[in-house]
């Protein structure tokens, strides 16, 4: 699976303590949005997210647009980091 490497990374904060978690890929991505908070994964922008970010690894969408949806996934439940 190609790595599909984001223009600028995307800083979230998951897990425990909040810890910043560095997101450069959509590999990347699908990763974080695995270990997405449970009780989070129900938002319409979450559920875009992993369709965005599914579908880049599959080369039908760009690194791009699922740099966009996992920033718009993460801002709607506010684990977007600066």
């Amino acid at each position: 699976m190609e790595r599909m490497p984001f223009d600028t990374a995307v800083m979230i904060r998951l897990g425990a303590g909040s810890t910043k978690r560095e997101v450069t890929s959509v590999k990347g991505a699908y990763e974080a949005l695995v270990d997405w908070p449970h009780a989070k994964r129900s938002g319409p922008l979450y559920r875009e997210a992993v369709s965005v970010v599914s579908a880049a690894l599959a080369g039908t969408r760009s690194a791009d647009a699922a740099r966009k949806a996992l920033i718009a996934a993460a801002d709607e439940i506010g684990i977007l980091a600066s």
